[in-house]
């Protein structure tokens, strides 16, 4: 897979792999021409495209001309409408594989007077294996160094297991950081007060084997950070944290891990005395949603830059909230939260924005009994 954004792939990415002469290999694929829009040249195209799929994942390029294999030269392709000719492809693939790809990726990169390479950017599926249907095809790829090859029973039994056992493996990830955050196994702690655990982590993790250059110049900030920031080299990758208060606590750190995912853990509430004579224990929802969108949104944007890429497994944890209320009024307040720890339901996202987050905002009401309004904060 070419180690850039899909979306920054330009021309000079392309140029360079003809220079370095690159070679095809489990994650890239050049390809001199379209395939052909005959039976053949479709069923080709889905074998290469599930092939990918099914294994870690990776780039097609088309208009690369590489002679046994080593990129040598642009070739380019010229169509009459290229918007309709990526649309074609993509309704030969909906049509074609079972169960549906997700998360596919098609663009064009202008090669100037060359024309224009078509990029097809494969994620690694945690629905595989995918097979192919069109015309009773029924067949299942894998990928190896040299390409494609045709997947048998017991290939395809250890497929079908490892998919099903996949979102708990994923899941155990998160419960590890928020185990961590809990017994404060980290350099940092938060206190006890109500505290948020997000976890980041791209779908195709445990297929795509990675070991990030994270530093803390180019590691996730934790949110809000008030002004100072200090960080922590940690085997797993790069500790970024608040500066501590009087306590010696923190009230956000973020975890940038080697492995390609993060976590953010930070606090949404308190122990209030200053509201009347009676200590109120208040979690603000704005914190808690500002945080969710933040760490979201930025997660993905750093790890972006290191082409990891969605779709996104986010997982929220909720702790320390036992007894604690949200404010929804001066005089009224949600009934208290009776779990002190709380998992929302997973969310599976391709491209991350509020829209998509938004039900795991109404998840966080609905722990201590209330809908969310539609525009709770009058924004």
């Amino acid at each position: 897979m070419i180690a850039r954004k899909f979306e920054d792939i330009s021309l000079d990415d392309l140029a360079q792999l003809i220079s370095n002469q690159v070679a095809e290999n489990r994650t890239v694929e050049f390809k001199r021409e379209l395939p052909k829009t005959n039976d053949n040249g479709r069923k080709e195209f889905l074998a290469d495209v599930t092939s990918f799929a099914n294994a870690q994942g990776g780039d097609i390029l088309f208009g690369i001309d590489a002679p046994q294999g080593v990129a040598a030269q642009i070739q380019g392709i010229v169509v009459d409408d290229y918007d309709s000719e990526l649309l074609r492809w993509d309704n030969i693939l909906i049509d074609g594989v079972e169960p549906r790809l997700p998360g596919i990726k098609m663009r064009w990169v202008d090669c100037g007077d060359q024309g224009r390479v078509m990029l097809i950017r494969i994620p690694a599926s945690t629905i595989a294996p995918h097979r192919i249907t069109f015309k009773k095809s029924h067949r299942f790829f894998g990928r190896k160094s040299n390409g494609k090859y045709e997947m048998d029973t017991h290939e395809l039994r250890d497929a079908f297991a490892g998919s099903e056992a996949l979102p708990k493996r994923l899941q155990a990830l998160h419960l590890d950081a928020v185990e961590a955050a809990n017994r404060r196994e980290l350099p940092v702690g938060l206190g006890e007060e109500p505290r948020v655990v997000l976890s980041l982590i791209p779908v195709g993790l445990f297929r795509e084997s990675r070991s990030l250059d994270v530093t803390p110049e180019n590691a996730l900030a934790p949110h809000k950070p008030s002004g100072y920031m200090d960080a922590v080299r940690m085997i797993e990758g790069v500790l970024l944290h608040t500066n501590p208060t009087e306590t010696g606590a923190v009230r956000s750190y973020a975890m940038t891990h080697r492995q390609g995912r993060t976590d953010m853990v930070w606090t949404i509430g308190r122990i209030v005395h200053e509201l009347g004579p009676n200590e109120l224990k208040l979690v603000w929802p704005k914190r808690f949603e500002d945080g969710v969108l933040d760490a979201a949104i930025s997660g993905a944007s750093k790890l972006g830059q290191f082409a990891v890429e969605g779709p996104w497994l986010v997982f929220v944890t909720v702790t320390g909230i036992k007894d604690y209320v949200i404010r929804l009024s001066e005089e009224h307040g949600s009934e208290p939260a009776w779990r002190d720890e709380v998992t929302l339901p997973p969310l599976m996202i391709e491209h991350i924005n509020r829209a998509a987050l938004l039900p795991i905002l109404r998840f966080f009401w609905l722990a201590f009994g209330e809908e969310r309004p539609a525009n709770p904060f009058g924004e």
